[in-house]
């Protein structure tokens, strides 16, 4: 069962007469393996990340709590190192 959007499966087998899981069963494939051995992606960043392009940084990224959900919106810090 989908744990994101319970009621998904479930509307997918109405509207198609299909199972989900069979004809998606690797849903976010590369979200799954970088997750899975450790590694945190940050998608569709905007507001002020042109200012730190280029300079050495820390990424701080500061996400809801989410029980159960593979990804969240953040609060995306950057420490920028002082020259």
């Amino acid at each position: 069962r989908n744990r994101v959007l319970p009621w998904l499966a479930d509307e997918y087998k109405k509207e198609t007469g299909r199972d989900v899981r069979e004809d998606f069963p690797y849903w976010e494939p590369c979200h799954r393996l970088l997750l899975t051995h450790g590694i945190m992606g940050y998608e569709n960043v905007g507001g002020d990340i042109d200012k730190v392009t280029g300079k050495r940084c820390t990424i701080i990224g500061l996400p809801i709590r989410w029980v159960g959900g593979d990804g969240s919106i953040v609060r995306l810090v950057a420490i920028v190192e002082k020259k």
